[in-house]
């Protein structure tokens, strides 16, 4: 028994093709192709540049939001300002140009730092021994990881501002060329010795008797200075946190930004791109359309029914006796 055979019409593209007559291509259809590469572009490149913010700006920021500093700047008064040379002796700094590679030169300022505001302090022009201390020989950093990067953190304005030094011995910093630890101030009471020694769980480096008499010759002016106060920003989860700067609305922009514009542009491309070239979500989506469209045709339907049932039936008595 034979089949029919069913013939099939050529399309107009086809018989374009097999006349040789050039096919139309819509001007969507062009630009698709540039679409999809810049589009795949986007995505990879936003991908990437979030991984690159999280060491420098996601996890500065959410260590920031932890340990939870106070929104407006306490009292400090600085404690002791030592100048280390030598990769044994800066097992900590204050400040440092650069978070991946060891210092060899570096700042060391420890404070005592009081809850009292420091506007509260400079308005009353309270003295600096009235001040009850919360926290006393406590590390003071330049930000939460005590580093950072030019021209946002500059060690040489940081140990200018809040240490004790001046710009003749930045000359004498640079002909150190070995392993040496000088202080640059210290301030004790009178109850207190001259010597260094470890507090608060605060490991400091020990220094020799040749040290000790290297550092007669060197400026302590804590008689005749006073105490050096300044405002900084205390820890209210790390007691032993004292930091210079901190801004709590600039933290939560810069984590904001560095979380939801990059993973904003990652999921748009990536839904564009799968919504052309991934047939079943294309189908599933235009199958989606359709019952959307299709509802609200109901809906429409039923709205109108409604209001005809409402309206009462005419007579012919109300139509005038036809």
């Amino acid at each position: 028994m034979e089949h029919p055979v069913r013939s099939r019409q050529a399309s107009q593209d086809e018989g374009s093709r097999l006349l040789g007559e050039p096919v139309k291509i819509s001007f969507s259809e062009r630009i698709k192709p540039k679409v999809s590469l810049c589009l795949g572009t986007t995505a990879a490149l936003s991908f990437m540049v979030f991984l690159f913010l999280v060491p420098f700006v996601v996890d500065p920021a959410v260590s920031r939001l932890i340990a939870r500093y106070s929104p407006e700047p306490g009292t400090c008064a600085l404690h002791e300002h030592i100048f280390a040379a030598g990769l044994s002796k800066c097992t900590w700094s204050s400040c440092r140009e650069g978070c991946t590679s060891a210092t060899t030169r570096c700042h060391q300022i420890t404070v005592n730092y009081s809850l009292t505001p420091f506007e509260e302090y400079y308005q009353n022009k309270m003295h600096p021994k009235s001040l009850k201390w919360a926290g006393t020989v406590v590390r003071f950093l330049v930000n939460t990881e005590g580093c950072g990067y030019p021209p946002y953190v500059n060690c040489t304005v940081f140990a200018l501002k809040y240490g004790h030094m001046e710009f003749v011995d930045f000359s004498i910093f640079e002909n150190i060329n070995q392993s040496e630890t000088r202080a640059l101030y210290r301030h004790y009471s009178d109850s207190e010795m001259p010597t260094i020694k470890p507090t608060n769980n605060l490991q400091m480096n020990t220094i020799s008797n040749n040290q000790e008499l290297q550092l007669k010759g060197v400026r302590q002016k804590s008689d005749k200075m006073g105490y050096h106060v300044f405002p900084c920003y205390y820890s209210r989860a790390y007691p032993d946190r004292v930091v210079a700067e901190y801004n709590w609305y600039h933290t939560i922009k810069m984590l904001v930004a560095a979380v939801v514009i990059p993973w904003t542009l990652f999921f748009v491309s990536c839904a564009i791109l799968c919504y052309w070239y991934c047939p079943a979500l294309k189908k599933e989506f235009m199958i989606g359309k359709k019952k959307t469209a299709a509802n609200k045709i109901d809906k429409n339907s039923h709205s109108v029914n409604r209001r005809l049932s409402e309206q009462p039936f005419s007579t012919d008595e109300d139509d005038g006796g036809y």
